[in-house]
Order: C-alpha cells, then sequence, then structure tokens
C-alpha cells in the first residue's frame, strides 16, 4: 500500500479544521480540487475517513487512527528529505527559556566538537505545545524544569531523565543591603526581587508555609523570562536576583554582582529534565547530548562556597 504525502497533508488540513471549505482556504485550493484529492487518499487506502451521511465533517474509525500517525509519517519524510539532500542529521529539540539561556550553550559547543557535520535546531514555546510536536515526532528532545515534566498528563508515554539539579541564589550589586542582613528568609523578603519564571508549578513544588509568605511580602516583585535580563536589572537596581547557581556563578563577577546562598532548602531548585518518547527507538546523537547536557552544566567540585552571609 503506498500514501501519497501531498493528499495526507490535505486530508489533516480537513481533519484539523473539521471542514473542508475552511481546509481549502487553508490550501489554497478549491473545494472541488480538495475533495477529489481526499477521495483519491480513501481509495488508496480502501477505506472511508469521513462521514458523508451529515452536513457536519466528522472522521470515521479510519480517519481518526490515519490522523493519530499522519502527523509522525509527515514528519519523518521531512526530516528524511532534508537529511537525504543535506547528507547530514538533523537533531531538533525544545526546551524551557532559562535552560536554553542558562545550560544550553556548553552543550552545544561539546556536540558541535564530537559531530561536527550534524545541524541542529533549538526552540522554545509552551509545555503542552512541545509535548505535542515531541509526540508527532516533529522533534527528539525536550527540556523542561522538572516540576513541569511532573505536570504532564500520561507519564508513560514518555522517557524521563533527571539532567540538573541545581540550587537558586541570591544576586545583588556589591554594597547591596542584603549582604549586611542576618540572611535569614524573612530578612529576604523585605527586598524586591527579580525572578526568572516563578509560574504555578514552581510555586507548587515550594512548601506551603514559605509560599504563603511570598505572598503576603508581594513575591517576586519582577517576573522576567530572561535570566540575562533579571542579571542586568539587579547589576543597575537595588533588585535581588534570583538564579541558578552555575549561570550566577559564570555571569555575576563579570558585572559587579555577588552571590548569596538561599537560607534554606525549599525544594523550589533548578531541576530539569531530559523527555523523549518511551517507544521510539533512542536517537544515539541524542542520548549522547543527554550526556553531555548532564556532564556540562551540573557544577564541578571545585566551585568555590559562598557563605550564607557574605557581610555584616
Amino acid at each position: 500500500m503506498s500514501i501519497n504525502l501531498i493528499r495526507l497533508q490535505r486530508f489533516l488540513s480537513v481533519y484539523r479544521n473539521e471542514s473542508f471549505s475552511r481546509a481549502a482556504d487553508e490550501l489554497g485550493m478549491t473545494h472541488s480540487a480538495l475533495t477529489k484529492s481526499v477521495q483519491l487518499l480513501e481509495q488508496e487506502l480502501g477505506a472511508d475517513l469521513f462521514d458523508r451521511t451529515t452536513r457536519v465533517v466528522s472522521p470515521t474509525e479510519a480517519g481518526h487512527r490515519l490522523a493519530a500517525r499522519a502527523e509522525e509519517l509527515l514528519a519523518f519524510a521531512a526530516k528524511v528529505g532534508e537529511e537525504a539532500v543535506s547528507g547530514k542529521q538533523h537533531i531538533q529539540l525544545i526546551a524551557g527559556p532559562a535552560v536554553i539561556e542558562a545550560s544550553l550553550a556548553p552543550v552545544l559547543a561539546a556536540l558541535s566538537k564530537a559531530h561536527p557535520d550534524i545541524c541542529v535546531t533549538v526552540e522554545t514555546m509552551p509545555p503542552d505545545i512541545a509535548i505535542a510536536r515531541l509526540q508527532r515526532r516533529e522533534v527528539q528532545l525536550l527540556l523542561y524544569h522538572t516540576t513541569t515534566i511532573r505536570g504532564l498528563p500520561d507519564l508513560r508515554a514518555f522517557r524521563i531523565t533527571p539532567v540538573i539539579n541545581e540550587a537558586y541564589v541570591a544576586v545583588a550589586r556589591t554594597g547591596h543591603p542584603l549582604f549586611q542582613s542576618d540572611g535569614t528568609f524573612d530578612a529576604m523578603l523585605g527586598f524586591q526581587w527579580a525572578i526568572p519564571g516563578y509560574d504555578r508549578l514552581y510555586r507548587s513544588a515550594m512548601p506551603t508555609d514559605i509560599e504563603r509568605k511570598n505572598r503576603r511580602a508581594g513575591f517576586p516583585h519582577y517576573r522576567i523570562l530572561s535570566l540575562s535580563t533579571c542579571l542586568a536589572v539587579a547589576a543597575n537596581s537595588d533588585l535581588v536576583a534570583l538564579l541558578p547557581e552555575n549561570f550566577a556563578r559564570r555571569e555575576a563577577p563579570d558585572r559587579g554582582l555577588e552571590i548569596m546562598r538561599m537560607p534554606l532548602d525549599d525544594s523550589a531548585r533548578y531541576a530539569v529534565s531530559a523527555v523523549t518518547l518511551a517507544r521510539q527507538s533512542p536517537n544515539p546523537i541524542v542520548e549522547e547530548l543527554i550526556g553531555m547536557f548532564a556532564a556540562s552544566v551540573n557544577p564541578a567540585s571545585s566551585a568555590p562556597d559562598y557563605t550564607e552571609i557574605r557581610s555584616r
């Protein structure tokens, strides 16, 4: 049995739009030409894909089954075509913005040295959209905060590999009153904070009493998805930034910023997991990339030991 990929794309447009008319507009073709294309696909498969007994476009069971696999087939065909033309394997991954900014650069540098002939695409988008793209096999790897991953439906469909688990640290300009405080959590809440994220899932990982204290204090005062922007704001104001330790250690000194460890482990950590499909054959380069990621971003044993309170 052969399947015409162009007709398959047209079928998916009808399926998604639940309308031949809307799909025809989307594809820039006439209603009759689209109808004929779907009919030819049905002849190829030997099965009806839509129920034509009503005015509503209603997929048959065969139509639902085909739609569930069609995105995967089209994505695979596109990938094969790209690799056949270029001669290079293409690795596509999606990550949270903090992961891209804080942790991805050393991994990509190592990967480019180990595999100079591959192509890599890195994107960021909401996790629910990223998961759908992974399930359609349009990408090979997701990298998101572990608390986000735990909230995914049907976790059994995925293989989840923790790759980072490090503390957040407070970052502020040299001479900031933060470093004159007693370093307790309550004292820290007396300052204004810039946080990269702090969404519902992040808050859910914190003990209830701490999360309540945060809300009463109006914490955080600035929510900024960019780690670099949080860093720049802290360097040019009295705001305190909460950042992943490795990123802060790497970037803060050049900006005249100092680092203080948080006074307690509130379980809200910079924890990242790699996500692949459980039933998909492992891609050796993706597996190597995951290993490089874990090795490159975890704290080195020679890391400086920041004191709880830098000065009094």
